[in-house]
């Protein structure tokens, strides 16, 4: 049998779009000036800077200047946390700032908040439920008068689960809290705008809607009473890095004028089309699950079954491990991942599968496939057919 080549792990990274590579190349090779520089090369590479920033902006509600380039998910996240928390203990020194998170973010999030607690900040983490939604009752609950940050993840990395984000923005905002959510696998994939959604800070990295590896944003509310070209983020963030001026005064390096400018298009072509393809991937994902529970024994979802990625299924298969599924699979060529990266006693089980109240056992049952904009209809049936095979096989 011919090897196929079906890939259903989306979530852990994008391919990135022709038309992105094309526009790249561009700035690689053509109008690849420093947007430091007076000349008519750095002036051209300035303006694509500021063309991505309103196409950015223009996609969340944001203004332009609110947008702050970083290389991904993980340093805007970084940014966000140690930014508020450092900052407010810089203006505040008699104060042990406090921040608010869930147990089951990204480790962008968890091992940063681990970082500031040994740092001598104080950090609440609040659990979720059996369908890994955060309560914004918790929320609130653990509000205290030195909270600095509340940051809760928009949508789960692994299970899929949406937040109700609008609600928990308004509770941080009804005490004068600041709120972040990292939002890298939720954004191009549901709606959002930071404006109604009460969001003061969100995270974004652009391999994760067929932009390329290395680049991202942090949004930050600008003050309402500032001038349309003053950004106010120095006031409420610290800086990771010393440097230059770029980004802000925040984020000093040489911008990555190509990275940004395929980032800024990776969001036109979401843009373009994105209720017809959140559409064909909840059809695809809800096809998916809907067989799996059906046709195969001893299976059970991880996750929300309605409040969910539109191309995100976590499915537990008791009595397997999901490594040994996972290696069957690719070995036809068919990519995936573990819900949990365990196999036996080699690692950890899932803090996120933990989480949602799984077993261990449970833990290292579960698989993720993660849908996109190349996955068909054909695909979804393949995996279908071997699957049964393979769990049969598995389970003798």
């Amino acid at each position: 049998m011919a090897k196929k080549s079906i890939y259903l792990d989306y979530n852990a990274t994008t391919p990135v779009h022709p038309e992105v590579v094309k526009i790249m190349n561009q700035y690689y090779l053509n109008d690849f000036g420093n947007a430091g520089s007076v000349h008519d090369f750095g002036l051209n590479a300035h303006n694509a800077l500021d063309n991505a920033r309103n196409t950015i902006a223009n996609f969340i509600g944001a203004k332009p200047i609110e947008i702050i380039f970083t290389s991904g998910g993980s340093e805007a996240n970084n940014m966000a946390l140690q930014g508020i928390l450092f900052k407010k203990k810089e203006l505040q020194p008699n104060t042990r700032p406090h921040l608010i998170i869930d147990a089951i973010e990204h480790p962008a999030i968890w091992e940063t908040a681990n970082f500031l607690e040994k740092e001598g900040f104080e950090v609440t983490r609040l659990p979720v439920d059996k369908e890994g939604f955060v309560n914004p009752r918790s929320v609130e609950e653990a509000i205290k008068p030195n909270t600095a940050l509340i940051s809760i993840m928009y949508a789960n990395n692994e299970i899929g689960t949406v937040n109700p984000i609008k609600e928990i923005g308004e509770i941080a905002h009804n005490h004068d809290v600041w709120f972040h959510t990292d939002a890298v696998q939720a954004f191009t994939k549901v709606p959002i705008n930071v404006k109604s959604e009460n969001i003061d800070l969100l995270s974004v990295s652009a391999h994760k809607f067929y932009g390329p590896k290395g680049i991202g944003f942090l949004y930050v509310k600008n003050d309402s009473d500032a001038h349309k070209n003053e950004s106010t983020a120095s006031k409420y963030l610290r800086p990771l890095m010393y440097g230059g001026s770029q980004e802000f005064n925040l984020r000093p390096a040489t911008e990555n004028v190509p990275g940004i400018v395929g980032m800024a298009k990776a969001i036109e072509i979401a843009k373009n089309d994105f209720l017809q393809e959140n559409n064909r991937l909840i059809k695809l994902r809800d096809y998916l699950i809907d067989h799996i529970l059906d046709e195969i024994p001893n299976t059970k979802l991880n996750g929300s079954r309605k409040n969910r990625l539109p191309n995100n299924a976590n499915v537990c298969f008791e009595g397997i491990f999901a490594y040994d599924l996972m290696i069957e699979l690719d070995n036809i060529g068919i990519a995936c991942s573990v819900g949990a990266a365990c196999h036996a006693e080699e690692t950890k089980p899932s803090r996120v599968l933990l989480g949602i109240g799984r077993s261990k056992a449970e833990t290292e049952s579960s698989m993720r496939f993660s849908i996109g904009r190349w996955t068909s209809q054909e695909n979804i049936d393949d995996l279908l057919e071997f699957l049964n095979k393979f769990i049969i096989k598995l389970r003798k």
